[in-house]
C-alpha cells in the first residue's frame, strides 16, 4: 500500500499540473480563433484577421452591411436656470399728496386693477367741485354773450332795415320833384315864349307909328322895356329858375343824408358783427378751458388711488400711511414684477433643436419633487456687459444664450434655481457610429459596398443617439454601409454577410 500511494503520487501532480495548462491553450486557442473574425479586435485588423487572409486568396471579403435608414430617436435636453421677471414696473406718483393707506405688502401677488395705495383725496375733491363751478359760470357767460349778440344784431338790422325804407321814400320824391320841375319848365318856357312874341309884334307895329309920329316916344321905350322883360322871362323859364327846383335841391339833400344813415348802419352792424363773435369766441375758449381743468381735476383724484397695471408680483414696497410723495420725485413707491418665467441656459450646440412653442418640464428647488409644465415663448442670446460682471477683469462683454419658458399653473418669484427639460422626438436618417472614420469637425468618411465594390464617400454628421450617428448629408436611404470598414481599401470586393436594422 505505501508503495502504491507513492508511485499515485507524481501521477497526480502531473495531472493536475498539465490539466490547467491544456485548458489554457485550448481557450487561448478558441479566443484567438474567434478573434480572426471578430471586427472589434486588434487581431481582426492583422495579417492573421479574416479580411487580409481573403484578400490573399483572392476572395471577397466578407463584411456587415446595413441600409441607411431613417428612424425616430428621444432627443433630450436639459438645461439649468432659474425665474426671471420679463417686466419690473416703478410705480410712481402723478400727484402730490400724502399718503392714506397702504393696501399690500412685500410679496404679495396682485391682481389687474387692484389697489396698490390711496393717497389723502379732500383736496383733490375740492379742486374738482371749484373746476365744476368754474364750468358752471363759463357755460353761463357763453348763452349770454350769444343772447346780447342776438338782440345788438337784431337791433342794428331793424335799423339798417329803417334806413332802407328811409332812403327809398326820400328816393320816390327826388324823382317825383324832378318829373314835375321837368312839366313845369317845359309850361313856363311856353308862356315865356308866347309873351315873348307878344311883346315883339307890338314893339314891331309901335316903330313904324314912331317914323311918321303917330305916337310918341314913350311908347316905344315902354314896349322895348316890356320886349327885354319877356326875353329875359324867357330865359329863366329856360334855366329852370323857380320855387319847384328848391325843392328839389332839399329833397336830395334828404336823400344823401339817408344814403349817409344806411350805410353807417352797415357800417355798425359789421362791427357789432365782428365784435360779438369775438367775445364769443373767448367764451367758448374760456368753456373749453374750464372743460378740461375739470378733465385734469377728476384725473387728478381718480390717480389718488394707483391700482395695478396687471397681474404682477409686490418685490418692494417703500412707502407708509402718512408719508408725503410729490409727482416730481423720481423715487419710487413699489415695484412690481410680471411675466415671470423660467430662463434655461442652453449650450449654443444645441440650440437650434429648441423652437418656439415646444413643450418642456420644470423642476424647481423650492419645490422637491414636483414638476410643472411650460412653453417655449422666446429663445434669444443674453449679452452680459462689464456692469453686470465688475468682479471678472479682462472680459468686456459675454454671450450666453437662454430660452424662455413660460410656466403653467404657477406663481413663482424671482430667482428660484432649477432646471428645464425638453423632451422632442427627432426623425433622421441614422448610420452606426462604428461606420464613421476620420470624424474632424462634423465630417467624417464611410465605407459603402456599391456593386460589391467598397466606395469611400465623404459625409456631414450630426448628434449620436445610442451609438447611432445622425446623417446629416453624403448619402441617400437604402444605401449599404459597412458597419466595420477599418480594414477595408477602396476598390476591395466586398461580400454582405449579416445586415443589422
Amino acid at each position: 500500500m505505501i508503495r502504491l500511494r507513492t508511485w499515485l503520487s507524481p501521477l497526480v501532480l502531473s495531472f493536475l499540473v498539465i490539466a490547467p495548462i491544456g485548458i489554457i491553450v485550448v481557450l487561448t486557442v478558441t479566443v484567438i480563433a474567434s478573434s480572426l473574425n471578430d471586427p472589434e479586435t486588434k487581431i481582426y485588423s492583422s495579417s492573421l484577421g479574416s479580411p487580409a487572409r481573403q484578400r490573399k486568396a483572392g476572395e471577397p471579403i466578407e463584411v456587415e452591411a446595413v441600409p441607411v435608414t431613417f428612424k425616430t430617436l428621444e432627443d433630450n435636453l436639459a438645461a439649468p436656470g432659474e425665474s426671471v421677471a420679463l417686466q419690473e414696473v416703478e410705480i410712481r406718483p402723478q400727484v402730490t399728496g400724502e399718503v392714506e393707506k397702504v393696501y399690500v405688502m412685500e410679496g404679495d401677488w396682485v391682481r389687474q386693477g387692484q389697489p396698490l395705495l390711496k393717497l389723502h383725496q379732500p383736496p383733490f375733491q375740492d379742486k374738482v367741485a371749484h373746476a365744476e363751478n368754474n364750468l358752471a359760470i363759463a357755460i353761463t357767460d357763453l348763452k349770454g354773450y350769444e343772447l346780447a349778440a342776438k338782440e345788438n344784431l337784431s337791433r342794428l338790422e331793424h335799423d339798417i332795415e329803417s334806413a332802407q325804407v328811409r332812403l327809398y321814400n326820400a328816393k320816390q320824391r327826388v324823382d317825383e320833384i324832378e318829373s314835375l320841375l321837368e312839366k313845369e319848365v317845359k309850361n313856363n318856357v311856353e308862356a315865356a315864349e308866347f309873351r315873348l312874341n307878344t311883346a315883339k309884334e307890338k314893339l314891331e307895329r309901335i316903330k313904324p307909328l314912331i317914323e311918321v309920329g303917330a305916337v310918341p316916344q314913350f311908347n316905344l321905350n315902354e314896349a322895348e322895356d316890356v320886349y327885354a322883360t319877356r326875353k329875359k322871362e324867357l330865359l329863366n323859364a329856360q334855366q329852370g329858375r323857380f320855387g319847384s327846383q328848391d325843392r328839389l335841391f332839399s329833397n336830395q339833400d334828404v336823400y344823401i343824408v339817408n344814403q349817409l344813415q344806411l350805410k353807417r348802419a352797415e357800417q355798425a352792424l359789421e362791427r357789432t358783427r365782428v365784435i360779438e363773435e369775438k367775445n364769443i369766441a373767448r367764451a367758448r375758449l374760456n368753456l373749453e378751458n374750464r372743460k378740461i381743468q375739470l378733465r385734469q381735476a377728476k384725473r387728478n383724484l381718480e390717480n389718488t388711488v394707483i391700482n395695478a397695471n396687471n397681474d404682477a408680483l409686490v418685490s418692494r414696497v417703500d412707502i407708509h400711511a402718512g408719508d408725503l410723495v410729490s409727482a416730481s420725485s423720481r423715487a419710487n413707491l413699489m415695484i412690481l414684477t410680471s411675466d415671470i418665467v423660467f430662463k434655461a441656459y442652453v449650450d449654443q450646440a444645441r440650440l437650434d433643436h429648441i423652437e418656439v412653442g415646444d413643450q418642456a418640464t420644470v423642476r424647481l428647488t423650492a419645490y422637491p419633487g414636483r414638476t410643472f409644465l411650460g412653453e417655449v415663448i422666446k429663445i434669444n442670446p443674453t449679452i452680459e456687459t462689464e456692469a453686470k460682471r465688475r468682479t471678472k477683469v479682462g472680459v468686456d462683454r459675454q454671450y450666453t444664450y437662454s430660452v424662455l419658458v413660460k410656466v403653467s399653473n404657477l406663481e413663482m418669484p424671482p430667482g428660484l434655481q432649477g432646471y428645464a427639460q425638453f423632451d422632442k422626438e427627432k426623425t433622421s436618417l441614422f448610420i452606426p457610429e462604428t461606420s464613421v472614420t476620420h470624424l474632424s469637425g462634423g465630417e467624417g468618411m464611410v465605407m459603402v459596398v456599391e456593386e460589391g465594390k467598397a466606395v469611400v464617400k465623404k459625409v456631414k454628421l450630426g448628434r449620436t443617439f445610442d451609438n447611432q450617428r445622425e446623417l446629416i448629408e453624403g448619402l441617400q436611404p437604402g444605401e449599404q454601409i459597412v458597419v466595420h470598414p477599418r480594414v477595408l481599401n477602396p476598390g476591395d470586393d466586398l461580400k454582405i454577410i449579416s445586415q443589422e436594422e
